[in-house]
């Protein structure tokens, strides 16, 4: 687990949602300080509140907690986007990467 990317994780997920602070302490039943405590790394939650922060955002846990997401930079559609190639079987993933590469070699050419 590479905490160290958690909060940024928290706070990015959550504002691409348009969730604040007090809705996602509302959701799991906890006080807004104590969710201002997970993003700022001053405190870790339990596997069971961060299974349920997964579930509030609709990401997997694997993704709240060890994907390097860019702080203030995924838009909605964005994460939408992630959310859909995530979703996808292995084999679909790596056909998409073949694909990005093929598009960015084309626009290099021109």
């Amino acid at each position: 687990m590479n905490i160290s990317d958690f909060p940024n994780n928290l706070r990015v997920l959550r504002t691409a949602r348009g969730y604040t602070q007090a809705y996602m302490g509302h959701k799991l039943h906890i006080q807004r300080q104590s969710y201002c405590n997970y993003e700022n790394g001053q405190r870790s939650p339990s596997l069971e509140i961060t299974s349920s922060i997964a579930e509030i955002l609709g990401v997997d846990l694997n993704t709240l907690i060890t994907a390097k997401l860019p702080a203030d930079v995924l838009t909605k559609e964005d994460l939408a986007v992630l959310e859909d190639y995530l979703s996808l079987p292995p084999k679909a993933q790596a056909d998409i990467r073949l694909q990005i590469e093929q598009l960015k070699m084309n626009s290099a050419e021109s």
